[in-house]
């Protein structure tokens, strides 16, 4: 992992640093994660959203000039090319998290299953911000008469749970991708290398 920030939650080696600037001669493969504010639909500031660096075109410019697999992830909306789109469906996950991945070798679209359930009725939750309820959710629950909040939607461990992480602090998970998807991603790259072998 490289950040410019420490991360003392990240459970790998970790470089304290720029990755636009990093020398990726070495590295076997590489995942991009750019700051998504730029292309956030969260954000519903289109001046803040302006006010953020778009980084995804710098890191691709290196990245395009790698012989290894990569991969660059962000957040719908976001100018990706070709990318797969990857949700906590998927994998059994309990989290509205649909999350771009642009991928060096065309990793395939997984099918994307019909949710069962939703953020209204509970079964899913959404891991972003301070852990509220987005404000259309509460509006659709008043609107079909169910409660407000459902018990224990906004805790730490219902969104580890649903984001099958069970090791990081709140402030870190919003800002975390399932491993499932990693972990699909890092096979079909490594099934397109025992391919290519």
């Amino acid at each position: 992992g490289v950040d410019l920030s420490a991360q003392p939650e990240y459970p790998f080696a970790f470089i304290r640093g720029n990755a636009l600037e990093l020398d990726f001669s070495g590295f076997d493969f590489v995942w991009a994660s750019p700051k998504c504010q730029a292309h956030s639909t969260a954000c519903h500031d289109t001046k803040r959203r302006a006010d953020h660096q778009d980084q995804i075109a710098p890191i691709r410019e290196r990245l395009l000039a790698l012989t290894v697999p990569w991969v660059i992830e962000n957040v719908p909306g976001a100018p990706l090319r070709n990318p797969v789109t990857l949700c906590g469906a998927m994998f059994g996950l309990g989290v509205v998290r649909h999350r771009m991945f642009e991928t060096s070798w065309g990793a395939p679209q997984p099918p994307h299953p019909k949710h069962a359930g939703s953020l209204v009725t509970g079964e899913y939750v959404t891991v972003t911000g301070n852990g509220g309820v987005p404000k259309w959710t509460m509006t659709e629950r008043e609107k079909r008469g169910l409660p407000r909040h459902v018990p224990g939607e906004m805790s730490l461990e219902r969104w580890r749970a649903a984001m099958g992480i069970d090791w990081m602090s709140r402030k870190t998970l919003v800002q975390a991708i399932p491993p499932a998807y990693a972990e699909l991603l890092g096979r079909s790259a490594l099934e397109l290398e025992r391919q290519a072998a």
